[in-house]
């Protein structure tokens, strides 16, 4: 049997420009739980910040997201603009995921310049492949259910 992917997630509050709107932790923490599930995968941990810095590597919970201990597949982000909006920002970050050879994943198909760069960067292939493999795995479920 294959192997469950194992993630980590990573949400904090996020501004939407121009507006007094705020996307809520508990809100990307749902979008993240759902996916994980969607997608069979085993999620370690949400890690958390408080508030949007443009350094990502002085908040705590980005910290705790690049030093964890355990194994993981992949990290999860309700949109990427958790960890920045311009890739200047999410630079630091993305550079030491790759060192570990870990692909950011956003939950949220966004179609912003950063959002499409960060795909491209970690191969658009992979939720697309992860997509439909659960796709396969519901549509085996569902003939064994007719047979």
């Amino acid at each position: 049997m294959k192997r469950m992917k194992k993630a980590v997630g990573y949400v904090c509050e996020v501004p939407v420009g121009g507006t007094d709107m705020v996307i809520s932790k508990e809100d990307q923490r749902i979008r993240i739980l759902k996916y994980a599930e969607k997608e069979n995968l085993e999620l370690l941990s949400i890690y958390e910040d408080d508030c949007m810095t443009e350094d990502c590597l002085q908040r705590p919970g980005v910290n705790k997201v690049l030093t964890c201990n355990e194994a993981y597949d992949l990290v999860l982000v309700e949109r990427v603009w958790a960890f920045g909006r311009k890739m200047k920002e999410l630079e630091p970050v993305l550079s030491k995921l790759e060192a570990r050879k870990v692909p950011l994943v956003a939950t949220s198909h966004l179609w912003d310049m950063t959002s499409q760069q960060v795909r491209r960067r970690f191969g658009v292939d992979l939720a697309e492949q992860m997509h439909e493999a659960a796709k396969a795995r519901t549509e085996a479920k569902q003939s064994k259910k007719a047979a």
